[in-house]
């Protein structure tokens, strides 16, 4: 099955209004969101000069088309997310200066040191990650209760991310098929995107003083383990991608993000990004 990929503008106002928790009575995953925020644009970056890289070595139209319409995706995601930076900045939260290292001393050097093979493992495994947390958010409606706002934010980002999930990895089996390569991307991007987003996640709590309350840690182990079980159902996919026959399209999400995405019509039509080539720029 070949995805049906639309590059989507998110043209819903984010005030600074929306409160700092804003999913409420959960600090833990709003700050979890939060730290996602922050990392999105230096890593669609990534995945977009890495995919840029690599067009001259597709041979099959499908995949070249398919890489491009990725792009201009990943290209408003990096844009939508960075303007809630301001409601971050208002709302007192110190993040800029790790956002900055992170770019310059993670996907920088990594462009500079790395293969292209790897840097295209890299991006096929955490595009499995983002089209995975999509999955859970949006099946086990975390987010139900958010505020509006940033509930459209994240709702729209997760069912892109699951609409452009094959992307990736097809790329990656046409540059680079060999099992050892998806094994060492893993190995690496699963420690990096999880270290990163957990100790910024952590670095926002702190900066509320709530990271050593209970209740905070009480939020954790919910998340985690009784109520939306993310621990558990994180090893099993992460496990699938480590399956000698995994492909992306097995994760049946497709009517899932496109029953968020014709939601989101209803209320506020999409504007379709209108680009040339593969040469993305922000809308905004």
């Amino acid at each position: 099955m070949t995805e049906t990929i639309t590059p989507r503008r998110f043209a819903w106002d984010l005030p600074l209004d929306i409160p700092k928790h804003w999913l409420p009575g959960n600090e833990v995953v709003s700050s979890m969101l939060n730290a996602y925020t922050i990392l999105v644009p230096a890593n669609e970056g990534f995945y977009i000069r890495t995919l840029k890289a690599c067009m001259p070595r597709i041979e099959s139209e499908d995949l070249r088309a398919r890489c491009v319409e990725f792009i201009r995706q990943e290209a408003q995601h990096g844009v939508a997310h960075k303007r809630y930076w301001s409601n971050l900045d208002a709302q007192g939260y110190r993040f800029r200066v790790f956002e900055k290292r992170v770019d310059k001393l993670v996907f920088r050097v990594m462009e500079k040191i790395a293969p292209l093979w790897l840097r295209v493992s890299l991006v096929s495994c955490v595009e499995h990650i983002n089209a995975y947390l999509g999955h859970e958010f949006l099946s086990q409606g975390i987010l139900a209760d958010a505020d509006p706002r940033m509930r459209g934010l994240m709702e729209w980002h997760f069912a892109e991310e699951i609409e452009h999930r094959r992307v990736a990895f097809d790329l990656l089996q046409a540059m680079a098929p060999r099992y050892a390569v998806r094994a060492l991307g893993f190995v690496l991007t699963v420690g990096l995107f999880y270290s990163l987003m957990s100790g910024l996640a952590m670095a926002l709590l702190a900066q509320d003083r709530i990271l050593w309350r209970k209740k905070t840690w009480t939020q954790l182990m919910s998340h985690l383990g009784t109520e939306h079980r993310m621990f558990r159902r994180t090893l099993g996919h992460l496990t699938d991608y480590l399956r000698p026959g995994f492909h992306p399209s097995r994760m049946k999400s497709d009517a899932l993000a496109a029953a968020v995405l014709a939601r989101q019509a209803t209320t506020t039509p999409p504007v379709i990004v209108s680009m040339h080539g593969c040469h993305p720029h922000a809308s905004d």
